[in-house]
């Protein structure tokens, strides 16, 4: 069932000044998606996928640029805000079969030179004012136990939010209703 990407688009400014664009991934996206993971640091990358994860194939940055718009639905950070497009940042969530309503995973990765920024802010912040609005009331996520980085930012989220350390990650479940 695949909708419409929604037409809004932000505009946003970072600590810095720098301003970059926020909208819904398109399907157009895919070769986009592939140059940035191609940017990103293996530092990044593995806290990202949880593992080493050099290239992303055609056939994953096409399934990563289309979504549904409801149960998969991803943001991207584009700079510049005008001219040619270069991704800097994805936000997305995918419902979890069998978790029940309203239950998703969520990532977000940003690429290394606009992290500390708060890009990441801006992107979860539109990602749970999306998820709200179409019934998901959960986020869960496997976060690495060296990203301390990440776990602190959920942390300063305010939302209610559970964890447990299962083989070298965090098992963390957001309550997005909080």
């Amino acid at each position: 069932m695949t909708t419409d990407p929604p037409r809004e688009v932000e505009t946003v400014e970072l600590r810095d000044g720098a301003r970059v664009l926020l909208r819904a991934i398109r399907p157009d996206d895919a070769p986009r998606l592939q140059a940035f993971h191609a940017r990103l640091s293996p530092e990044s990358i593995y806290l990202r996928w949880l593992s080493a994860h050099a290239t992303l194939t055609d056939e994953e940055a096409e399934a990563l640029s289309r979504v549904d718009y409801r149960e998969r639905m991803a943001f991207v950070a584009v700079w510049p805000p005008a001219g040619p497009e270069t991704i800097i940042g994805v936000a997305r969530y995918a419902l979890i079969p069998g978790e029940g309503p309203g239950v998703a995973e969520a990532a977000v990765v940003v690429a290394d030179e606009f992290q500390q920024r708060g890009l990441g802010t801006r992107l979860l912040l539109r990602l749970i004012a999306y998820a709200r609005a179409h019934g998901i009331t959960t986020w869960v996520s496997e976060i690495s136990a060296a990203n301390a980085r990440m776990l602190r930012f959920i942390q300063r989220g305010g939302l209610p939010t559970t964890k447990r350390l299962e083989g070298g990650s965090w098992q963390v479940r957001i309550d997005l209703n909080g």
